[in-house]
Order: C-alpha cells, then sequence, then structure tokens
C-alpha cells in the first residue's frame, strides 16, 4: 500500500506541479507523460497487459451501463445549465474522444488498479479507491479554468466517480484494457456528440 500510495503521490506531483500548458504544442506535453508514466510502472512492477476480449451479453450490459450514465450527466447538464468549458480545448475531437479515454485508462486502471490489485488485493475496494483519485484528479481544472466553470467541476467529479467506478468494475470482470477504453471512448464520445449537436 505505501507503494501504491508513493506511486500516485509522484504521479500527482509530476501531473499538477508541472507547467504543461506552457510548452507550446498542438499535443499537450502532459499526454506523454502519462503515457511513459504508465509504461514505466507496469514495466518496473511487472504488471499484467492483457488485451483479448471475448464478445459476451456482459460487455453489452456494461455498455448500457455507460450509455445510461451518459444520457443522465448530459440530460443534468442540459437541464441545469451547467457552462462546460470544452468550448475552450482546441482539438477537442483529438482531445476528449481519442487521447483522453487510451491514456486515462491507462494511467488509472492499468497502473494504480492492476497496481493495487496486485500488492494489497481486495478487488472491489481497489476499484472503489481508484476511481476516487480518477475523479480526484478532475479537480485540476480549479487551477486552470475561470470561476465560472466551479459548478461543472464540481458536478463531473461525481459522474467521473461513477465512470472510474463502471471502467474499474469492467477491467476486473474482463481482464482486459481494451474494455475500459472501449467504455471511456463511448461516453467521452457522447459527451462530443452533445457538444457538436448543442445540447449542452
Amino acid at each position: 500500500m505505501i507503494t501504491f500510495l508513493i506511486i500516485v503521490i509522484t504521479y500527482f506531483s509530476f501531473s499538477w506541479g508541472l507547467p504543461w500548458h506552457m510548452i507550446p504544442s498542438e499535443i499537450s506535453f502532459s499526454y506523454l507523460f502519462d503515457l511513459f508514466f504508465a509504461l514505466g510502472v507496469c514495466f518496473i512492477f511487472r504488471l499484467p497487459w492483457k488485451y483479448k476480449v471475448r464478445f459476451n451479453r456482459h460487455i453489452l450490459i456494461c455498455l448500457a451501463e455507460l450509455i445510461c450514465l451518459g444520457v443522465a450527466v448530459i440530460g443534468a447538464i442540459w437541464f441545469f445549465d451547467i457552462e462546460t468549458p470544452f468550448r475552450l480545448v482546441q482539438d477537442l475531437e483529438w482531445h476528449l474522444v481519442i487521447l483522453a479515454p487510451i491514456l486515462e485508462e491507462l494511467v488509472f486502471r492499468q497502473t494504480f488498479q492492476r497496481l493495487l490489485v496486485h500488492s494489497v488485493g481486495g478487488k472491489r475496494v481497489t476499484s472503489m479507491l481508484v476511481a476516487a483519485i480518477f475523479a480526484f484528479s478532475h479537480l485540476i481544472a480549479l487551477k486552470v479554468l475561470p470561476a465560472e466553470y466551479i459548478p461543472f467541476i464540481g458536478f463531473q467529479v461525481f459522474y467521473t466517480f461513477i465512470l472510474g467506478l463502471l471502467c474499474g468494475q469492467a477491467l476486473l470482470r474482463f481482464g482486459s484494457i481494451l474494455v475500459p477504453i472501449a467504455m471511456h471512448f463511448v461516453f467521452n464520445l457522447m459527451f462530443y456528440l452533445a457538444l457538436s449537436l448543442e445540447i449542452i
């Protein structure tokens, strides 16, 4: 558990502590940090990389739960007219739909959750703990966004905890990192479509 805490603190120290936004680039260097961090930790601790997935009805159930969450979140944002910051992001489709699902799942599920299960056990509890850390990670927005987006950030912490829990349970159930990546992709794609259609 101490090793896990050191790894998490190290990740957030670099992820939140370095001025990534000041490095001129089309794609944020923080994404490269996430990739190399995940690969490095997985290599050092010999965490398993599993990709094979058998398509079955349990995957459809996971996707149905995810779609319900997406519809509920988008509906709540629309109903309460919560201002979202996504229109401030250049190349949103790359960041929201491609890079975020892959790299966030590599860090939080492939690295943090597998490391915690490997060292501590208690699979369901570890899934909840990593989901809480995943939700907490979105508070970085408080550092970079104007105050008008605070209501959204608070709501985002709530729904990303549920998203993290669903993705964590999918990793435990199927063993493959591809399932949480696909689920995260579908959720973010729903968000992107809602933004493109100006629903939110």
